[in-house]
C-alpha cells in the first residue's frame, strides 16, 4: 500500500514537473505583476545583477539579448538556472512569482 501511494505521489511530481511552459507570460503587461516582480528583484536578484539590473557581479538583464529572449526561455532560465555560470535555480518560488520577475525584467530598457 505504502508503495503505491509513493508511486501515485511520484507520478503526479513528475507530470506537474513537466507540465508545459506557457507560450507568453500570463502576468505581461499587468502594472502590479511588474511592482511585485520588482520588489522580488530586489530580493533575490539585485545582489548579483544590481538594483536596476544593469548588472554587478552578473551580467545586465537590460542588454538587447536578454530583452529579446522569448518569455518561456526566460521562465527556463530563471527555473533550471546554470551553476556553472553562476546562475542559481530558483525553481522554489512559485510560477506567479517567476513570471511576475518576467514582467518586471519586460519593464526594463537599456538607456
Amino acid at each position: 500500500m505504502r508503495i503505491a501511494a509513493f508511486t501515485l505521489v511520484l507520478l503526479v511530481v513528475t507530470a506537474c514537473a513537466s507540465a508545459p511552459i506557457p507560450a507568453r507570460n500570463p502576468y505581461a503587461n499587468r502594472p502590479e505583476a511588474v511592482q511585485a516582480g520588482a520588489k522580488l528583484f530586489l530580493q533575490h536578484c539585485a545582489a548579483c545583477h544590481g538594483a536596476d539590473a544593469s548588472g554587478h557581479a552578473a551580467p545586465s538583464l537590460r542588454r538587447a539579448a536578454v530583452q529579446s529572449l522569448p518569455d518561456p526561455a526566460l521562465f527556463s532560465f530563471i527555473t533550471n538556472g546554470a551553476l556553472r555560470r553562476g546562475m542559481p535555480s530558483w525553481a522554489q518560488l512559485p510560477d506567479e512569482r517567476r513570471w511576475q520577475l518576467i514582467a518586471y525584467l519586460r519593464s526594463l530598457h537599456d538607456d
